[in-house]
Order: C-alpha cells, then sequence, then structure tokens
C-alpha cells in the first residue's frame, strides 16, 4: 500500500487555521543546532510548529547508536500529545533542504498511521510564491487522544549483519555519492559505504528548485534501480534521516517503500571502530 507523499503550496494555504490541522517546521542543520530554531525565529509558515529535529525526532546518541537514534516509543508518543497530533489529525511537515529532513519527520508519523505529507519545495517554495510569514512562536495546543507508538519500519544493526548470510535485502544509500565512495568524509570517523550497498542520492529525487521531480520520472529512474520486489530494499544514509527522502519519493512515484535502517553509517562506522578497539 502506497503512503500518502506530498502537498503543494495551494493547498497548504487552503488548510491554515482549520481545525485538526497541524504544520511542523522542521528546519535543521548538522553542524549548528541552533540554527534551526534562529530561522523559524526569523520566519516562518503561519501556524507552524518548530521541531528540534536533534532532540524531538531522535533519542541522545550512544556509544553503541547512530547520531540520531529513533526516540523511546513512549516518549514519542507524549511528543504527539504535546504537539496536539492524533489519529484524526492532518499534518504537513517542510523544511529548507527539498524535504531532506522534514521526510524523517514523515517517515516516522506515517508509521502511526498518521494523515502526514511533506510541502513540495518548502518554505523556499512558499517565500517565492510572496506567502505569508509569521515572526510569532507558535504554541501548540496539546490533545487527550494518545497514540500507540511503534516504529514497524525500522530496519535494526543486528538485522544488516545477518543479510551478509541471508542475502535477504539490497542495501540502497542516500549520500552524495563521493561519501558513498569514501572520498570526502566530514562528519563520521570511518570512510566509505556498507558492503554490497548501492548508491541513490537523495538529492537525485529532486530538480533544480528544490521540488520533487515529476512522479512519472522518478518512476522511471528509480526503475533502474530497483525491480518491481520493493520490500526486497532496505534504505540507509549517515543517521537515518535523508534515507526518508528515498522512502518519500519512492512512494511518491508509486514505488512501495518503507524499511529504514536508522543506525546508517553513522552506527557501521561505529561498529568498525568497535572491531578494531577489540
Amino acid at each position: 500500500m502506497l503512503l500518502k507523499t506530498l502537498i503543494n503550496t495551494n493547498e497548504l494555504a487552503l488548510l491554515l487555521g482549520q481545525p485538526n490541522v497541524v504544520v511542523l517546521d522542521c528546519r535543521f542543520y548538522l553542524t549548528d543546532h541552533a540554527k534551526g530554531q534562529s530561522e523559524y525565529n526569523k520566519g516562518h509558515i503561519p501556524s507552524a510548529i518548530f521541531v528540534d529535529v536533534h532532540r524531538q525526532l531522535a533519542a541522545p546518541e550512544t556509544e553503541l547508536t547512530g547520531r540520531h537514534p529513533l526516540p523511546d516509543e513512549i516518549v514519542f508518543s507524549e511528543q504527539l500529545l504535546a504537539w496536539g497530533i492524533d489519529s484524526s489529525t492532518q499534518v504537513v511537515v517542510y523544511d529548507d533542504m527539498g524535504g531532506a529532513i522534514a521526510a524523517r519527520a514523515w517517515w516516522m508519523l506515517s508509521q502511526q498511521n498518521i494523515d502526514v505529507r511533506v510541502l513540495n519545495g518548502g518554505f523556499p517554495a512558499w517565500l517565492r510564491e510572496g506567502r505569508d510569514v509569521s515572526l510569532t512562536p507558535v504554541i501548540a495546543k496539546s490533545t487527550s487522544n494518545q497514540i500507540e507508538v511503534s516504529f514497524p519500519w525500522a530496519v535494526s544493526e543486528q538485522a544488516i549483519v545477518e543479510n551478509f548470510e541471508t542475502n535477504q535485502f539490497q542495501l540502497v544509500d542516500a549520500r552524495t555519492s563521493d561519501r558513498f565512495n569514501g572520498e570526502n568524509e566530514t562528519i563520521d570517523a570511518v570512510a566509505g559505504h556498507i558492503p554490497g550497498a548501492i548508491n541513490r542520492p537523495f538529492s537525485d529525487n529532486l530538480d533544480a528548485n528544490a521540488c520533487f521531480k515529476p512522479a512519472e520520472q522518478l518512476h522511471v529512474e528509480w526503475q533502474d534501480w530497483l525491480s518491481n520486489s520493493s520490500d526486497a530494499y532496505v534504505y540507509y544514509c549517515g543517521s537515518g534521516v535523508t534515507a526518508c527522502h528515498n522512502v518519500l519519493a519512492l512512494n511518491y512515484a508509486g514505488i512501495e517503500a518503507k524499511q529504514v535502517y536508522v543506525g546508517s553509517w553513522s552506527q557501521w562506522s561505529k561498529r568498525m571502530l568497535r572491531a578494531v578497539a577489540l
């Protein structure tokens, strides 16, 4: 079953102010965790709630995890309550990176059977069209209808290890080709990729304006990489964020995809360092 994926600026403009609609501003910058809140304060889509991706869409990193492990299920359930999101809520998420960050929120919420879509083109598209921008921080209105959270589409490190023997799925890496090839690693301590993975950079899903390419074009492009058995693929990246963009693009293109190795290269490279330490 295909997931709901994108919404355009016209559609979002019509939804603003309606009951049971929640908009989440997911702007995030890996090298400056305070910048997202700062950019939000400079201007955001009216009614949008700022989301701290590092703290609200991820648990603290440990020596055994990647940079952005999934939050505890109970903790994330409480977070949904605080944002005012329940099973009847329509959610729109956006960023300023072509959906690269917002896709993580989309993927996490989609697993809870929440009606959630990513704003195509994000905040830059909203600005290009001269739409209203607010400077007033939005305080979320909490709900009392709690969702029982689970993450059935998350693939564990152990499953990746076992796959070397069972060969149950193909890994697809969403990072840039230079990082995949170990040529320009500036984030993780070890360069390279998980053995056997193929590379489809998430940026290849976007056009020159950082909007998604037409669904028909994406379908053709992705078919060059994947067979019809998309269940046999697991998507990863550096820390389980931009991998979700490939999952989003595939569903938009009419190809079912869900599974993400959240630990991704940042966890896998730690495994390599642990092995060296032993």
